[in-house]
Order: C-alpha cells, then structure tokens, then sequence
C-alpha cells in the first residue's frame, strides 16, 4: 500500500497586491506505489480540499525517483472566470491531429544484394569496402532515401493547468520514446519533441497547446550481411566485421550484430493527450 508524506521546505505559494493568496502547490513524496495511478489516488487522498482558501485543482506527478517512489505536487488556485461564457468546461476534448511524411535520409553499411562484377575480393555486402583487414578495414556505406515521418496534436487546455509542475513533467518527456502504444503506435515507434503555446488574449481561460511528435517504425527482419535481426524505431543496430580468406580471396564476414537502447522510455500519459 502506497505511503505519502508532505514536504515541508519546498512549498510554492503566491499572493497579489492585496495580500491574498492566488495559488499554491504543495509536494508530497509517495512511497511503495505500484504505479502513477495509485502515487496520485494516495495523494488525493491524502491532501486537504483547500489551502488559503484556495481549492484543490489538481494532483500532478512531478517526477518519478525510481520504481515505486513519485514526487507529487497538489495544486491549488483560485478558481478563474472565463471573460466569454463556455459550455465545456473541461479540456478533455479530442485533439487536432496532424501528419506530415517526408523525404530523409539512412546510412546503410550492408546491401539487401551485392554482385560482384570484377576482381577477387568478396566484400560480403558491406558497401563502400576500402579492401583492407583487421584494424584498417572501413567500410564507408551510403546514404539512401527513407521517410521521415511527424504528427502534431494541437489541443485546447484550461492556463490554470498548464504549471509549473506540468511544464516540469513535459520537458522531462522531450526526447523519450513511447514505452506502452500511443495513438495507434507500438512502444518503441513516436519520440516526443516538445510542446508550445502562446499566451492568449487578456481574461482568456484556455490557449491553444500544440505537441510534437517524430514517428521511426519498429523494424522486422533488418538485413546485415547474411543475417536478420529485428529492432525498435529509435534502437540503432551496428554490426563489426573482419576478412576470412575464402578459397584463396579475401572475403568479408560480419562477426557481431547488435542493437542498442539509445534513447528512454517513458509514458506520455501526463502529456494528457
């Protein structure tokens, strides 16, 4: 069972020119929670309905220390009155999406087939063989087409939620990959690259969020030299290789395939989308 505790040296609170508090967030640290859901149900449960007179807005996560440990920050605000009357009050609606596939380019260092035309060197399908073994053999690769592909969500959000706790969460997010399925993609596939926004007109209570997104397919089968091996969109798959002599021709042969993690998982949930 998840336990919270209230942090006492980090509170944020603001007042206006009459002395009247206008906001306040308070952090707390949970222990033992099985995941975000549970971290922010023993917040909730936890915090007072008000403070200063301020109601509760919100419980926000502000970071995850490890596995079962999350900062959670619960927001108070006064409440805001929109200038122009809106029957949603809420900004859970729908995003805008959209979607942009471009030209780009991949360095290839293993063709899909390779013919040999002339002379005795075997090059094994590396592209760009300088001929050489051991320390000296570079193969250079080539450049080819591949697309490049983007989504931008573009949503209506309440101001009162976008905090400093939410801004925290979201650039914590900015170069992270989808760790569960997102928007019809599978782990692994969208990175997210950041959010705008610009403030809106005086007295107004929502702006227009736009959030965006670089989308690399997973990938099945990848082709390195004779063999096959599958990856995530944003892993990198490299291969080493050496030159064997092959009845009496040099003959390059891949001696080790691997992918790397090079990028962090994560959930794109606080994201709210």
């Amino acid at each position: 069972m998840a336990r919270v505790e209230q942090s006492y040296t980090e509170h944020s609170k603001s007042i206006d020119k009459n002395g009247k508090y206008t906001s306040a967030e308070i952090p707390y640290l949970v222990f033992d929670a099985a995941d975000e859901d549970e971290a922010l149900a023993a917040v909730l449960a936890s915090a007072p309905a008000s403070c200063r007179e301020l109601p509760l807005e919100s419980i926000e996560i502000d970071e995850r220390a490890n596995e079962t440990t999350y900062r959670v920050n619960a927001i108070y605000r006064e409440e805001e009155v929109s200038a122009v009357p809106d029957s949603d009050d809420d900004d859970d609606e729908s995003p805008t999406l959209s979607f942009d596939c471009g030209g780009g380019t991949k360095h290839l260092l293993y063709s899909l087939a390779q013919k040999k035309v002339y002379g005795d060197k075997d090059a094994g399908g590396a592209i760009g063989w300088n001929g050489k073994s051991g320390d000296d053999c570079e193969i250079a690769g080539v450049d080819i087409p591949t697309a490049q592909l983007r989504e931008t969500y573009t949503k209506q959000m309440r101001i009162s939620r976008l905090t400093t706790s939410y801004k925290r969460s979201v650039a914590s997010l900015v170069g992270k990959v989808n760790s569960g399925s997102f928007k019809g993609w599978s782990a692994g596939e969208v990175m997210f690259l950041g959010m705008s926004y610009s403030t809106p007109a005086k007295k107004a209570s929502k702006v227009t969020v736009t959030f965006n997104f670089a989308i690399q397919p997973n990938e099945s089968n990848v082709k390195i030299g004779e063999h096959s091996v599958s990856k995530k969109g944003f892993e990198y798959a490299w291969a080493i290789s050496k030159s064997v002599a092959a009845g009496g021709a040099p003959k390059i042969e891949v001696e080790g395939i691997y992918v790397d993690q090079v990028c962090e998982y994560a959930s794109f949930s606080a994201l709210g989308l």
